[in-house]
């Protein structure tokens, strides 16, 4: 009797598993612990290509790819707007200056974290490039 016990018992424990798995899968919860990562397409060679600038304006452009590109590089998924000169020219200098430093809802500030003059040297390599449109940086699959 105990053996039919413990085969009847290791059977109730296998059918809750398998429910409780079952259950997991059918709410559209993962089985695994690994996240999932979704690849986006992005072109690097764009924002990277070899310009003619200035010691200002490649140390912005080293900052804007560190500090920047993530939100703003022009992927229809990133929430800010791509940055460049238009941005520059429409909003003003002062505008993208005060942005920087103080940040807004969705974008952190960098007032403590970059010196004034390291934000002159963003809006200066800024003002040179031209981002691509946002379905051009990262078309859909």
């Amino acid at each position: 009797m105990t053996r039919a016990r413990h085969v009847l018992a290791l059977a109730v424990v296998a059918v809750g598993v398998t429910a409780a798995a079952q259950t997991q899968r059918s709410n559209g919860e993962a089985t695994s612990s690994t996240p999932t990562v979704e690849r986006v397409p992005y072109d690097t060679r764009v924002f990277m290509a070899p310009l003619m600038l200035t010691e200002a304006q490649l140390r912005g452009r080293r900052i804007v790819a560190q500090r920047c590109a993530n939100c703003h590089a022009g992927n229809p998924r990133q929430p800010g707007p791509p940055l460049g000169k238009q941005i520059v020219e429409s909003r003003g200098e002062a505008f993208i200056r005060d942005k920087v430093k103080k940040g807004s809802t969705l974008m952190p500030g960098f007032e403590y974290t970059l010196q004034p003059d390291q934000i002159d040297d963003v809006i200066a390599f800024l003002k040179t490039y031209s981002p691509p449109t946002r379905s051009q940086a990262a078309p859909e699959d």
